[in-house]
């Protein structure tokens, strides 16, 4: 194993012989073995364990045996103790995804301050399949099925050549030491799901399933370098920047391309976009006027160009200017569709439909979220002043809905629609009217 080690490392370009490389440790066979490795290459080294207190005393005899193995092979010792499970109720987030971040947080700070070249991990082959199988069971692109990557900045994974089991062998040969977290064998967890069920169900129709997936990972790859390689080039050739800097797609030449969605979605993944309001405004029929808000960029439809621009910025411009003929605006919690024609013969009662009485001079209508101070005349109550803020106490909204509350204003500032929730009077359809807009708010599922 430790040639394959070696070789592993140096096809791999992880580390020099003379870097310093700080070996994330928990104890378990995995990253003990990767530790012993290390020092049998002769390779400058820290060990550094995180203490997760979720174990109890197991926890704690984790931490001695780290702490041990890292005076036996002579090097520097790090530890830390973290209160993971306050932590992940703080901020809403698992138990696993609280861990990860805690960990990869402090081994950085470790590194800069104890000058080490990269961070080691111990995840090795078998995690690299179990990883595929996850990210496909949950969908992915052609990204999500390469694996464990081999090196992500400053991390590196040395053991991706070894499947779990060689791991096993070589610590049993070398009486190397190590401890089992007893939750790595509850079905609670999906990866471990895929590994004690998924993937012997898989053995049991190719015996050679874990050799089969090491390549089928490694096709993968290279299937995903030309992907890159080719969106790239399509990029060059579908796209330019204007002498603003801004990115303008051809999206007419871009429908011609079979792989349009893959390619929209790869070139605007940056910025945020979800993949399905991408696919939506690719195969809108509308030349002009669509627009897809992200977290802090916004695409605009005009004569069959994508423009790509930044976000009004909310401390000097918190409005989405809608202009005439405009079919839809698509935003983060869903979108908002416009038609124009005759009023209906009779009106339903969903609340996220509008019909309003809007004469030419509205526009551009306006799209914002609610402020202090903002009024408007409630239809029905004959044309008296309402706070919003008084209009979301009788409906008891929490502080986060009324965050999320979209107000459609006309040209001169008058607020026609509290999208969802109540029309203004003052746009009410009336018999003689000749400019019905119907607008319609839906939610993002």
């Amino acid at each position: 194993m430790l040639q394959d080690f070696q070789k592993f490392v140096r096809e791999n370009g992880l580390f020099q012989k003379k870097d310093r490389i700080l070996l994330a440790v928990s104890g378990g066979v995995d990253s003990v073995v990767m530790a012993n490795l290390f020092w049998e290459s002769g390779v400058a080294m820290g060990i550094a364990h995180c203490n997760f207190q979720l174990r109890g005393a197991a926890s704690e005899a984790d931490a001695t045996l780290v702490e041990k193995l890292a005076g036996e092979l002579e090097a520097p010792f790090h530890l830390t103790h973290f209160e993971t499970t306050r932590t992940a109720s703080k901020g809403g987030i698992s138990i696993q995804m609280a861990a990860r971040q805690l960990r990869y947080e402090w081994l950085e700070q470790q590194r800069i301050t104890g000058n080490y070249d990269a961070i080691a991990t111990a995840h090795h082959l078998d995690d690299s399949i179990e990883t595929l199988l996850y990210n496909f069971a949950k969908g992915c692109g052609l990204h999500g099925l390469h694996g464990i990557p081999v090196r992500q900045g400053k991390i590196i994974r040395p053991m991706l050549f070894a499947h779990k089991e060689a791991i096993i062998h070589y610590a049993e040969a070398g009486a190397i030491a190590s401890r089992e977290d007893q939750s790595n064998k509850e079905d609670k967890y999906a990866r471990n799901y895929i590994r004690q069920h998924v993937i012997p169900a898989l053995e049991a129709i190719n015996p050679a399933f874990r050799e089969t997936a090491a390549s089928n990972i490694r096709r993968l790859k290279e299937a995903e370098y030309l992907m890159d390689w080719a969106v790239a080039q399509l990029k060059k050739d579908l796209t330019e920047t204007d002498s603003e800097g801004r990115l303008r797609i051809n999206l007419e030449r871009l429908r011609q391309e079979k792989a349009a969605p893959t390619l929209l979605y790869e070139w605007l993944k940056p910025y945020g976009f979800h993949a399905a309001s991408l696919a939506r405004l690719l195969h809108s029929t509308a030349r002009t006027g669509a627009m897809l808000c992200g977290p802090a960029h916004r695409l605009l439809l005009n004569r069959g160009i994508l423009l790509l621009d930044f976000l009004p910025d909310p401390e000097s411009e918190t409005m989405l200017h809608i202009a005439p003929g405009t079919p839809e605006v698509i935003l983060p919690g869903g979108r908002f569709e416009f038609k124009t024609g005759l009023p209906p013969d009779v009106f339903g009662k969903n609340n996220n439909i509008a019909y309003l009485n809007l004469a030419p001079t509205d526009y551009p209508l306006r799209l914002r979220h609610w402020q202090p101070g903002d009024t408007f005349q409630p239809l029905g109550m004959q044309g008296k002043q309402q706070k919003i803020q008084d209009l979301f106490s009788n409906l008891k909204l929490s502080r986060f809905e009324k965050s999320t509350v979209w107000l459609l204003e006309t040209a001169d500032g008058r607020i026609c629609w509290v999208a969802g929730l109540r029309t203004d009077e003052r746009f009410r359809i009336q018999s003689k009217t000749a400019h019905c807009a119907k607008i319609e708010w839906i939610r993002q599922v």
